[in-house]
Order: structure tokens, then C-alpha cells, then sequence
């Protein structure tokens, strides 16, 4: 079997017309699911059905569009699945921490949390004890 030649040439315009419906159906999927996930916290008990239901209905349907259909539905309904799976995929990691019990800290990261109405904090024990013996070997070295 000969080797399969390998070449750059420009466009179709029916190329350009696959990729740009799905484009299309990627960047409406992105900003629906965006608004529907967005907007979820506010629908109480429905948060969950609504947040993944948008993230797993979409792209599972948009896929069984783009079988089901022929032409530029079926690049547009490519799209969309494509564009469901890279949100699914983006908001994956967030979403398992609800099963693994673990949250991310409040603000980005930053800063610490206050202590809250019933909530007692506790001193660093030994790790601030050993942070500060640290610090005050350092300044020893460095004064003369």
C-alpha cells in the first residue's frame, strides 16, 4: 500500500462552512450553559438537577443531533457537543469536590477565614513556634 500523500491547500467553501456552523454551535452552547449554571445557586433545591443536567444533557445531545441529522445541522449540532464537553470538562473539578467533601478556600485562595458565629479558632501550636525560631535565627545571621 503506498503512502498517503500529505499536502496543504485552501479551503472549500463547504470546509468553511462546517467549521464556521461549528463554531457557532460551540460559542451559543458556551454562553447558554454559562447563564444556566451562572443562575443554578438561585434555584435552590434545583441547583443540582439544573447545573448537571445542563452540563451532562447538552453535549449528549448534541451528539445525538449531529448522528441523527445530515449537513449543516449535523456541523452545528457537532458544535454544540463539542462545546457542552469542554464546559463539562472545565467545570468537572469543582463540581466532584461536592462528593469529596473538600471546598476551596474563600476567595481565590487568599487571605484566611474569620471566625464565624459558633466557630472557635485555634492557635498555630507548634508551627507558628517553629516559624518564629526561624525568623529569629535568620535576623541573628544577618545583624552583625
Amino acid at each position: 500500500m503506498p503512502p498517503q500523500e500529505f499536502a496543504f491547500a485552501a479551503p472549500t467553501t463547504e470546509e468553511m462552512t462546517r467549521v464556521a456552523a461549528a463554531g457557532v454551535g460551540a460559542l451559543a452552547t458556551g454562553g447558554v450553559e454559562g447563564v444556566i449554571v451562572s443562575m443554578a445557586p438561585k434555584l435552590g433545591a434545583l441547583e443540582p438537577i439544573a447545573t448537571w443536567g445542563a452540563l451532562l444533557g447538552v453535549p449528549a445531545l448534541g451528539a445525538a443531533a449531529a448522528l441523527m441529522t445530515k449537513g449543516i445541522l449535523s456541523d452545528l449540532a457537532t458544535g454544540i457537543a463539542a462545546g457542552g464537553a469542554a464546559i463539562l470538562g472545565y467545570t468537572m473539578p469543582a463540581m466532584l469536590q461536592e462528593f469529596t467533601g473538600r471546598r476551596a478556600p474563600a476567595g481565590g485562595g487568599q487571605g484566611q477565614l474569620g471566625a464565624g458565629p459558633g466557630v472557635k479558632q485555634l492557635g498555630a501550636g507548634p508551627l507558628d513556634a517553629a516559624k518564629r525560631a526561624q525568623q529569629a535565627g535568620a535576623r541573628s545571621v544577618v545583624e552583625f
